[in-house]
């Protein structure tokens, strides 16, 4: 089942750290080392700045991310993506080249201001727990 077109979504964004260290999955930030993990605040001007002329409402940053939303179309055109509701209700992610399904937007297919920002995009999954009718 595809997204509803103009049912809003959001996407999580995080920045590329001022202090180049890199961070993946694997990487635990804490409050301890939350500071080498910050962007630059030139870093969050010109990501809101452009997903905010790419379409999206931009939310504020928040340590070293913030949220993005925008029609599922807008995501579709912007990332060159095709986004589908998995049975959980979250939203999943399938490339132009077909591939796995997965939570995380390509980077990649941002324009290159975009991509000298911004690490990663990703969707939330939905939560293991709790109600299912969301």
């Amino acid at each position: 089942m595809a997204p509803q077109e103009k049912k809003l979504l959001s996407a999580q964004i995080a920045l590329r750290p001022a202090s180049g260290k890199a961070f993946n999955a694997q990487t635990a930030i804490t409050s301890e080392n939350i500071g080498d993990y910050l962007p630059a605040s030139e870093t969050v001007d010109a990501a809101r700045k452009g997903f905010a002329e790419a379409g999206f409402e931009v939310g504020n940053a928040v340590g070293m991310s913030f949220a993005i939303t925008a029609p599922a179309s807008t995501f579709e055109k912007v990332f060159k993506v095709k986004l589908e509701a998995d049975d959980r209700g979250g939203i999943k992610v399938t490339d132009h080249k077909g591939g796995d399904q997965k939570y995380e937007l390509p980077v990649t297919a941002l324009p290159t201001e975009l991509q000298q920002s911004v690490v990663a995009a990703t969707f939330s999954p939905p939560p293991d727990f709790g109600p299912s009718n969301y």
